[in-house]
């Protein structure tokens, strides 16, 4: 797992504004994050305008993978723990889901 492209939110979770400026951070980037949490598809490519998601560890079993060196993989589940944290999709990474993890996307504004 690379840290530096995992980072746990807990303190933040709940609000969308905090989320949005530590994503603007991470991602150096303006961000808007998604008003509705949605559930990832097996197997599922995460469209290019997201440079980053929120995702809860424990929700539905599934995993976020981002194709990076090393590859950065976020597992979640009913015994992943509880809490959240924000996966970072660099410029020219591929992100790729398994099973159906529950998130939020962060969108880089104006697409």
């Amino acid at each position: 797992m690379t840290e530096t492209q995992i980072v746990h939110v807990n303190d933040i979770a709940h609000d969308d504004q905090q989320l949005e400026e530590k994503a603007r951070v991470l991602c150096d980037e303006d961000v808007v994050l998604d008003l509705q949490e949605t559930m990832g598809k097996d197997f599922g490519t995460v469209e290019t305008s997201v440079c980053a998601i929120l995702v809860k560890k424990d929700g539905p079993w599934g995993a976020v993978r981002v194709f990076s060196e090393p590859v950065t993989n976020l597992v979640t589940g009913p015994t992943q723990g509880d809490g959240f944290a924000i996966v970072v999709i660099k410029p020219g990474q591929t992100c790729r889901l398994f099973g159906t993890p529950s998130m939020r996307y962060f969108r880089r504004r104006g697409s």
